[in-house]
């Protein structure tokens, strides 16, 4: 289970591919049928071994008298129903007991069984009290008085013992502390496994950190100091050496257009999340060779003195985007058939209509 939601949270969070998705899913549900099926079996194969031992040991099945029978309100794979049973026993020595069981049952199982149907129960000799029952007639003698008899010794229900028990047949105080560590930790490694395997646990570790921002409607994302530096170096260790067009850093992702190795003069676009990159399509454009520049030269420390400048008078949560781009300032003289491109820093906020330039040497704000 752990594992299938953290795979799905990894698909959310854009760390896994979307192709990955149709796979999730269909893995998914071929994960519940096994686990369903194993299940199955076990019970299957339980009650094998209950009949088994007691035929072995030239033992009866027990009488056992209904007394209320309830739907849990859990199905397995439309062929079997949880079913709550409280039955009263009458073993053959020993006084009567009443106790609850708790069992997978067909619709045919079900059917000929209702209050005061007399049943046959298979006690586990490991577990007095409890055990499974059949809706076969029981060979054992009945006496007269088991449609009317009231036991006055009782086992109490239990719930979890079946399927979170993960250790030994008599619950205790420390068995379920064991039990219910062993339970989140396995959880929590198969949560984690996706991260783990994409290289995106510090990623994780800055979502969590970060995500309060969301609930007060504050989210900045890779806009915050730590994300914004993990966010620079990552995209830097894609690139290498390969000349690019722009490289634009958003809240939850970062978009570079770089160009292709054996394709001078042509660019692609290339979503980086996290530590995840996504290619898309690797869809081509040709482009002016004149505005490609490569990570030489481009620092971290001026992008955070733009993010600080920006964040006197701004709002870091409204940014769109901020990156470096080769382009012409705005405002500058052109002479006629010469194109003067410089790497500067721009910010653009929500909605498009807002924008500031850096200088992309200084991070010095260029005039409006």
């Amino acid at each position: 289970m752990g594992i299938v939601v953290g795979t799905l949270a990894a698909l959310l969070m854009g760390y896994l591919p979307i192709w990955f998705g149709p796979i999730h899913i269909i893995g998914s549900i071929g994960l519940g049928w096994l686990l369903i099926s194993v299940y199955l079996r076990y019970t299957d194969r339980r009650l094998e071994q209950l009949t088994s031992t007691h035929q072995a040991n030239n033992g009866k099945a027990t009488p056992a008298r209904i007394d209320n029978i309830l739907y849990a309100g859990i199905r397995m794979v439309e062929t079997r129903d949880l079913m709550i049973i409280d039955i009263t026993v009458f073993p053959e020595s020993g006084e009567p007991y009443a106790t609850t069981i708790r069992q997978f049952l067909t619709v045919e199982e079900l059917e000929p069984l209702e209050v005061g149907t007399i049943i046959a129960f298979y006690e586990d000799k490991h577990d007095p009290g409890y055990g499974i029952v059949t809706p076969k007639q029981p060979v054992e003698a009945i006496g007269a008085d088991i449609e009317t008899f009231k036991a006055e010794k009782i086992y109490p229900e239990r719930r979890k013992t079946g399927l979170l028990l993960l250790i030994g047949r008599n619950p205790n105080v420390f068995k379920r502390s064991v039990s219910m560590v062993l339970i989140f930790a396995t959880f929590g490694f198969g949560f984690l496994a996706p991260f783990m395997a994409t290289g995106n646990m510090d990623w994780l570790r800055m979502y969590i950190t970060y995500f309060p921002q969301k609930l007060v409607f504050q989210y900045k994302g890779n806009f915050n100091p730590e994300m914004s530096e993990k966010a620079y170096e990552r995209a830097i260790a894609y690139i290498g050496e390969r000349r690019i067009e722009s490289v634009l850093f958003y809240k939850d992702y970062t978009m570079v257009r770089v160009e292709h190795a054996a394709m001078p003069g042509s660019v692609s676009s290339v979503t980086i999340r996290g530590n995840s990159v996504d290619a898309g399509f690797m869809s081509l454009m040709e482009i002016d060779t004149a505005r490609l520049f490569t990570v030489d030269a481009i620092r971290y420390d001026v992008l955070k003195k733009a993010l600080d400048d920006a964040s006197t008078d701004h709002d870091l949560s409204d940014i769109s985007y901020i990156g470096f781009r080769k382009d012409t300032r705005r405002g500058a003289r052109i002479q006629p058939g010469y194109k003067q491109h410089h790497i500067d820093i721009h910010i653009v906020f929500k909605g498009g209509k807002k924008s500031l330039d850096y200088h992309g040497k200084t991070g010095t704000r260029l005039p409006r």
